[in-house]
């Protein structure tokens, strides 16, 4: 049984020069039939009460007040037992108005879209934001009684330097206080402004010491990186995502959201005219089973817990040394991954490679379900 979702809100006020997720320009009109069209899905959908809940886009803070309320309140039925509730937002739509209704339907927890605190990469982004404003935001998030705080920072900019870099992380964890930073590495969509402008990713050499600057400089703050993208205060390491990692089964709900159950995954339709006229129009990939061993290892091996031998056993009735084992002792003679009774999990090495760890697994033909 599910006890997670995911919904996308497909609405931004700007759309931002690296997007390629589902979005739309916001519309007023056009995010009432989206919230009619809402409500025929959770109507039909029949969730199971959910222990965390995610609102994400899009930009859910794009939407007007009395529509988030809606919104929020739609869901009412399945989130009252949930532990963490996360909405994304940004700097400049996140109104005292918004949230005090956020805070009203009990979302806890609020992820800013932040990326950058550079004057010149926020204006090549499209984004609008200053660092005093991001400071400010944070704090009247705290102010309305919500202080799970995370935010988005994004290297690998064109024209952004390791000095830069530097700068805006070191002006985070000295100056805002948040309890969770994810960390994403540039990649130019084709369908992005940056990718039909033909723009390039910067140096490897120059991502992976940013990426490496990130790991150190955070650590001796405090954050502690659980996921290869990841890092959060103890304790506040997010519950939702890892659903994901650990690969169990979550809802998706809305236009352009993805959901997994245990036969495989499902993608709702990426065009707002269907989703408004025929639903969620989802199309389902029923995935054999060593898919889904595959899987489990890529998703889980992302987090410093590693997978669980318990968890894996549970799902497909087998221990994953007698599926894997001649992959993992290669591995772990590598050093780049270890094991115990309770786990496998990569090394700092293994981490670093894990890429190449994972073709490993890909590859492998004693996994046949």
């Amino acid at each position: 049984m599910c006890k997670a979702a995911y919904l996308h809100v497909p609405f931004c006020q700007d759309i931002c020069a690296y997007c390629d997720f589902f979005r739309c320009r916001y519309h007023v009109g056009l995010a009432e039939k989206w919230l009619a069209a809402m409500a025929k899905e959770l109507t039909i959908k029949k969730l199971s009460p959910l222990t965390t809940m995610y609102i994400g886009g899009g930009t859910p803070s794009a939407l007007q007040p009395h529509q988030l309320e809606t919104l929020l309140s739609l869901l009412v039925p399945y989130t009252k037992e949930v532990n963490e509730y996360t909405i994304e937002a940004n700097v400049e739509s996140l109104t005292d108005e918004k949230l005090d209704i956020c805070q009203r339907y009990g979302v806890n927890r609020i992820s800013l879209g932040v990326q950058s605190l550079q004057p010149s990469l926020l204006n090549q982004m499209h984004r609008h934001h200053t660092s005093e404003d991001v400071l400010a935001c944070i704090k009247r998030i705290h102010a309305h009684g919500i202080h799970n705080i995370s935010i988005d920072m994004i290297y690998g900019l064109p024209k952004q330097s390791l000095a830069m870099w530097e700068e805006d992380l070191h002006t985070i964890v000295s100056s805002f206080p948040i309890q969770h930073i994810s960390l994403y590495g540039l990649t130019i969509e084709p369908h992005s402004e940056f990718g039909r402008q033909g723009i390039q990713n910067i140096d490897e050499d120059i991502e992976a010491d940013m990426y490496d600057l990130a790991i150190t400089l955070l650590q001796q703050y405090g954050f502690q990186q659980y996921e290869i993208s990841n890092f959060a205060k103890p304790k506040y390491a997010s519950l939702h995502n890892q659903v994901y990692w650990r690969y169990e089964d979550f809802y998706g709900i809305g236009c352009g959201a993805s959901g997994k159950d245990k036969r495989g995954r499902y993608e709702n339709t990426r065009n707002l005219e269907t989703y408004l006229q025929q639903g969620a129009s989802s199309v389902y990939e029923k995935l054999d089973t060593k898919a889904q061993m595959f899987e489990m290892i890529m998703m889980s091996l992302r987090m410093k817990q590693g997978i669980s031998r318990q968890a894996f056993f549970e799902r497909f009735g087998k221990d994953i040394s007698e599926v894997y084992g001649s992959i993992i002792e290669k591995q772990k003679e590598k050093g780049l991954l270890l094991v115990d009774e309770e786990k496998i999990w990569a090394s700092e090495r293994g981490f670093h490679l894990l890429n190449d760890v994972l073709v490993e697994f890909l590859g492998d033909d004693e996994a046949h379900g």
